[in-house]
């Protein structure tokens, strides 16, 4: 009988979801919910959540994340306790690591919009029973163009190059 692997995103979207954290997938993550084949979806290093910038939305995040064993820090190193506040105001990201490796980022501003434009058609997708919130595919397409960084420019000529061959 085949085993069914934990999917330790999964996992974090289950707990967000159980407390009500505001969030929507963004990034190559949730480019990714849009593949129609294999070969249309890409590998990344981590799963970049949009969360809702409020305070008491982004301790609700970080403490379900630090429940499931993530270490939670920022890109300078760990977490120092009463940070989030800083954190919240500066609209900076707050980085969760499995302790095998798997990555969560809690970004607090993306390239081109607001929380509440990014979730106001936000996708809910459901896997295995779980909702997941997941932007606009043209929104998180034209956050990738905005933030212009040369990982994003090989992306969007990628995808545009895909999605030319699938017409």
């Amino acid at each position: 009988m085949a085993r069914r692997l934990a999917d330790p995103y999964l996992a974090a979207i289950r707990a967000l979801n159980r407390v009500g954290v505001q969030y929507v997938i963004v990034g190559m993550a949730g480019i990714n919910y849009y593949a129609q084949r294999p070969s249309e979806a890409f590998a990344t290093m981590d799963y970049d959540l949009f969360v809702n910038p409020t305070l008491p939305n982004v301790r609700k995040a970080a403490g379900q994340l630090g429940r499931l064993g993530f270490s939670r820090g920022t890109t300078e190193g760990a977490l120092q306790t009463g940070a989030l506040r800083e954190l919240v105001r500066n609209r900076r990201m707050l980085v969760a690591t499995a302790p095998d490796g798997p990555m969560v980022e809690l970004l607090l501003a993306v390239s081109g919009y607001t929380f509440a434009a990014m979730a106001r058609d936000a996708v809910t997708v459901t896997i295995r029973g779980t909702p997941v919130k997941v932007g606009r595919l043209t929104k998180l397409l034209r956050s990738k163009q905005l933030a212009g960084r040369p990982k994003d420019r090989q992306l969007l000529a990628r995808y545009r190059s895909l999605l030319e061959t699938a017409e």
